[in-house]
């Protein structure tokens, strides 16, 4: 193969830590809706990346380990913003509420 070769495997934990990181950072600018998504996305790329380690005997098992610790990472700072600002929204809604 030439210089277009298959992406070295130690690209792949970097990009998606990086994508995930850029994901868990823009949360604050999203609607409690999309804070969700972004939760069970985190969720369902936990499962997938257990069932692929599980399933394939030929996937590198630090790959694996590399990808869980990306999202273990992220996923209680992820958390943390849906609750506030979820917990914002409620304040918003009841100081509404009593404007009326």
């Amino acid at each position: 193969m030439g210089a277009s070769g298959p992406v070295p495997l130690l690209l792949i934990p970097l990009a998606f830590a990086a994508g995930v990181v850029l994901l868990t950072r823009s949360m604050h600018r999203m609607k409690p809706r999309a804070q969700f998504l972004v939760l069970l996305g985190l969720g369902v790329s936990v499962g997938f990346t257990f069932l692929v380690m599980v399933q394939l005997p030929g996937f590198p098992p630090w790959l694996g380990i590399s990808l869980m610790v990306v999202v273990f990472t992220a996923a209680p700072f992820a958390t943390r913003t849906f609750v506030r600002s979820l917990k914002q929204e409620d304040e918003e809604a009841n100081d509404r509420q009593g404007e009326h």
